[in-house]
């Protein structure tokens, strides 16, 4: 597909969105150029909500508070009692099932609602205002919709069978989440600023998922890589060595925390063919040492964006050469996750 086939003002300038100038200034960056996206994003990794925490998240310009009783349910919500406004996130704790408040006591079960204050007396007619969740694959997830509609497509649940451990990774930066995902779309970047040698890709879009496949010479080696971007904020890459009969898996996500701040968090595993049927104790042992350059590699290969996701600009018309049609495919398809102009 030719780009010069596309109009650019249909396709690439996200007309319906209320787009901010990305001002800059020599203070910093001053205003945010596109609003908080709609969709499913990371709040925590798993590990970091044990039983009893209370956990304070900023997300999307807000903060949350995630909290787990002691029988491992979790939670998401917003941060002020109902009664006199405290926030759960400082001095909230959780007794058994219930998260109770560190102002006057109250205290709130896993469906939200008051059920004792702390002098006895009768509880209000109060509840926590609860976010829509989802812990899929060590990851908990809350659900951002501008209207709060309830979530409309659903997370996939990976199949981790003769997979390693998981090593994660959190990194705070500035620029827009959205770039974790255009990322994909865009192949000369892979060549010019990662040093990837003859490099292919084909596109498929489906609704909220976009899937990018590439081939390309990785050390000298032909690698497979397949990525599926589900929605905005996350986005799962396989890469498949051939000669090695190696699969590896990275799950990249993706939450804006303030305007023009995000926090990126990744995920990488591995699976070799030849030694998956091993019992797991053999196989965390084979797996140790490539697990380590593997996830060494992804780690070097995304810094290399950093400086470029940090710093450049969103250009909501951006000219596009001619074996770009990638970008701007990406592009029309992202719009679905942004909040439309009212009238």
């Amino acid at each position: 597909m030719d780009v010069s086939s596309i109009r650019q003002d249909e396709v690439v300038k996200i007309p319906a969105l209320q787009i901010i100038d990305n001002k800059r200034s020599a203070t910093g960056i001053t205003q945010d150029p596109l609003p908080y996206p709609n969709g499913w994003f990371a709040a925590c990794f798993s590990d970091e909500l044990t039983p009893g925490k209370v956990k304070r998240v900023p997300f999307m310009g807000q903060e949350l508070v995630l909290y787990r009783t002691s029988s491992g349910l979790a939670r998401a919500i917003d941060p002020y009692c109902p009664h006199l406004g405290a926030h759960l996130g400082y001095g909230g704790k959780v007794v058994g099932e219930d998260l109770v408040c560190p102002f006057h006591g109250l205290t709130f079960n896993p469906q939200g609602h008051c059920i004792k204050t702390g002098n006895g007396k009768k509880p209000p007619a109060a509840a926590l205002t609860q976010r829509y969740f989802k812990e899929v694959d060590n990851v908990l997830f809350v659900w951002r919709h501008e209207d709060n509609l309830p979530p409309y497509w659903e997370l996939p649940e990976l199949d981790c069978a003769g997979f390693s451990r998981g090593c994660h990774e959190i990194f705070e930066l500035q620029g827009l989440s959205q770039d974790m995902t255009e990322n994909s779309a865009d192949p000369n970047h892979f060549s010019y600023l990662h040093g990837l040698k003859e490099v292919t890709t084909q596109q498929e879009e489906e609704k909220h998922r976009i899937i990018y496949t590439m081939r390309a010479k990785v050390f000298g080696q032909v690698v497979t890589m397949k990525m599926t971007c589900y929605g905005i904020g996350y986005a799962v890459g396989e890469a498949y060595f051939e000669r090695l009969g190696l699969l590896a898996r990275t799950q990249a996500l993706g939450t804006q925390t303030a305007p023009l701040n995000w926090t990126f968090r990744m995920i990488d595993t591995i699976r070799f063919e030849r030694v998956k049927a091993l019992p797991q104790s053999l196989r965390h042992i084979a797996y140790a040492l490539p697990l380590f350059y593997i996830h060494r590699w992804f780690v070097k290969t995304v810094k290399e964006d950093f400086d470029v996701w940090s710093n450049r600009r969103f250009m909501s018309a951006p000219k596009l050469v001619c074996d770009e049609s990638n970008m701007a495919i990406y592009r029309r398809w992202s719009t679905q996750f942004y909040p439309r102009t009212k009238s």
